[in-house]
């Protein structure tokens, strides 16, 4: 269903309940080279306490062009509801893990639409194709979690054929904006909700409670322009 929120970057049980517990539909646990990183044992744990709450979200692994083998493994360690691929992965990738996937997409300073659309477009030329597409801000240094944000026509543009979950510089200040602008399947964020490089659960609540209130209205003008009268 469009308007997911993830939540990326959960590197302790204490983040990972509060993320949980501000209501993010999706987090996130890097296992590629980041000061957000985790070790196997570190992500079991996590995993176990997020899945003793009520209503836990779902467990995302993130690997920036990792072996598939390895990917596969950890998947099947930790059960993880899927995988991202934040790296150069080809689509031959998505078509082998045998996992549900987001594939991370990102988006260069003066990039064309078509150009996006092209790179894109190849992940959902064959079967499986992604769950969805991570646009997110090009950094020559950094996979992700650069706390910049991109052009945003472009997404919007991207987001119209695909699912697009949209990242890259958002904060609980900028998200209700960005939604309006883009429309996209759902939002993901991880330097926006930190302090100090630290997760803060006040600014996840924000995070949360901003983008449910911006897909809401979203939805509600949808409605309205397909002539819904409930």
């Amino acid at each position: 269903m469009p308007g997911i929120v993830k939540l990326c970057g959960m590197r302790t049980p204490e983040d990972a309940l509060a993320a949980a517990e501000a209501g993010a539909d999706f987090i996130g646990l890097v296992f590629a080279p980041s000061p957000r990183r985790v070790t196997l044992e570190e992500a079991a744990v996590i995993c176990r306490v997020v899945r003793a709450v009520s209503q836990p979200p779902r467990i995302v692994g993130l690997f920036v062009d990792a072996p598939v083998e390895e990917i596969q493994q950890v998947a099947v360690l930790l059960q993880l509801d899927a995988v991202q691929l934040h790296g150069s992965e080809p689509p031959e990738v998505v078509r082998v893990l045998g996992w549900p996937v987001l594939k991370a997409i990102r988006v260069r300073v003066g990039e064309t639409v078509e150009a996006v659309r092209q790179r894109v477009a190849s992940y959902f030329a064959g079967e499986p194709t992604p769950y969805a597409v991570v646009l997110d801000t090009y950094h020559p240094r950094m996979a992700g979690g650069t706390g910049e944000t991109f052009d945003w026509s472009v997404a919007a543009a991207i987001a119209r054929e695909f699912p697009v979950i949209l990242a890259g510089g958002l904060r609980a200040e900028n998200v209700a904006e960005a939604i309006a602008a883009v429309r996209p399947f759902g939002v993901d964020v991880s330097s926006g909700i930190e302090v100090v490089g630290k997760k803060d659960p006040d600014r996840m609540h924000a995070f949360v409670a901003a983008a449910r209130t911006a897909f809401a209205r979203l939805f509600e003008t949808a409605r309205t322009e397909s002539g819904g009268t409930r």
